[in-house]
């Protein structure tokens, strides 16, 4: 959990943008996993029935996600800009199998070129 990954975008992904994408990559952060609940609401990200602290999100949630049980073989990611991200809220969850790799350098925006960061102990 709560790493940054690399990976191509399941079939509901391209169902929903109408195959405009192309074999490009998305980036996402993991934010549960096979077994784990997951749900939004009031703003806040819960996993197994704990509010997650995000201090890296841009801003909290206004969206509601009903509590779901990631299934085996699967993830469940979320854009860290979560208001304008057409992540796993909009698509459901990930295959493994799709994962490429993990995020360790970002050079976007400028001003915050550097490694990714990874908040120890951010979820249960």
């Amino acid at each position: 959990r709560n790493e940054v990954v690399v990976f191509t975008p399941p079939q509901s992904f391209k169902d929903i943008v109408n195959s405009r994408a192309r074999n490009e990559a998305l980036i996402k952060r993991v934010v549960a996993v096979a077994g784990d609940t997951v749900e939004v609401r009031g703003g806040k990200l819960y996993v197994n029935g704990r509010a997650q602290d995000e201090a890296f999100i841009n801003e909290q949630p206004a969206y509601a996600l009903d509590r779901m049980v990631v299934p085996a073989g699967h993830v469940f990611v979320l854009g860290d800009n979560r208001n304008q991200s057409l992540d796993g809220h909009v698509w459901g969850f990930l295959p493994t199998k799709n994962v490429i790799g993990r995020a360790v350098f970002k050079y976007w925006p400028p001003g915050r070129v550097g490694p990714v960061p990874f908040p120890e102990g951010s979820y249960a």
